[in-house]
């Protein structure tokens, strides 16, 4: 403890501050790549029955990747002689909003409690120290927060394995009634943009780091609560106190404050 300003800034040199501190930087990647992710994808065309007539179409995607209200491509080559002329909007299959915006609300949500639990520790370590319940709850929380950074990682990877499929060039030219190949569409299409994953690549890795991070630092948190203490009271009152003479006072509680 700082005596000048009553901040336990050695905290930061124990591991439950270190990890604190790196868990802050982790979840704010993994949810930002996310919620700030946004990529596109053109195209040229050419319609089949007149030649003249051209242009390029941009396909966006971005979060929450909600494709149909936000990946629309308006209809084009339209020929009134051909059944198959698009009669629509058309965009990427799928809809995976639920599962983006539950892992940005779990990265969000780990971001605050981070701040939260850091300040805490700083600025009121002897209500940390003095009351049992607080580092109980420190752990309980972390451990449920492990949980969800798992599933929602799991649930978001599955997303974006589905999302890379569906907008692939290939797949989503299948997609646009005008850009079938042969005589089933009234166009020409030939990419000259994909889209770009290395956001979303990103924000899975860090996903799973934020799993690995929180579930690991609960060994620490562990050791602060007073379940740990109670089966290893050696440890909480110090090696020096349990030696000698003083080993049976430890055992039987006597004289211990």
């Amino acid at each position: 403890m700082d005596p000048l300003s009553g901040r336990n800034v050695e905290v930061f040199k124990e591991p439950r501050g270190v990890i604190r501190i790196i868990q802050f930087l982790f979840a704010i990647l993994a949810f930002a790549t996310t919620a700030g992710y946004s990529s596109t994808l053109k195209f040229n065309y050419a319609c089949k029955y007149n030649s003249n007539i051209k242009g390029s179409v941009s396909v966006q995607i971005a979060y929450p990747f909600h494709m149909e209200s936000q990946s629309k491509v308006t209809p084009f080559c339209t020929d009134a002689l051909t059944t198959l002329a698009p009669s629509g909007d058309y965009y990427p299959y799928g809809s995976y909003s639920s599962s983006a915006q539950f892992y940005v609300f779990v990265g969000v949500m780990a971001f605050l409690y981070t701040i939260g639990i850091t300040v805490l520790y700083v600025f009121f370590d002897n209500v940390y120290r003095d009351n049992d319940r607080v580092p109980q709850i420190d752990f309980i929380v972390t451990a449920i927060w492990s949980i969800l950074w798992f599933i929602a990682s799991i649930a978001w990877s599955v997303s974006v394995s589905f999302l890379k499929l569906e907008t692939y060039s290939s797949r989503l030219f299948h997609q646009i009634t005008a850009c079938l190949p042969d005589y089933r569409g009234t166009a020409e299409c030939k990419n000259i943009e994909e889209f770009a994953y290395t956001g979303l690549n990103i924000s899975l890795i860090c996903g799973y780091a934020n799993v690995f991070l929180w579930a690991s630092s609960l060994w620490f948190l562990f050791k602060e609560t007073s379940w740990f203490k109670s089966m290893h009271p050696e440890q909480a009152y110090g090696g020096d106190w349990y030696t000698g003479d003083n080993k049976n006072v430890v055992e039987t509680g006597a004289g211990i404050p």
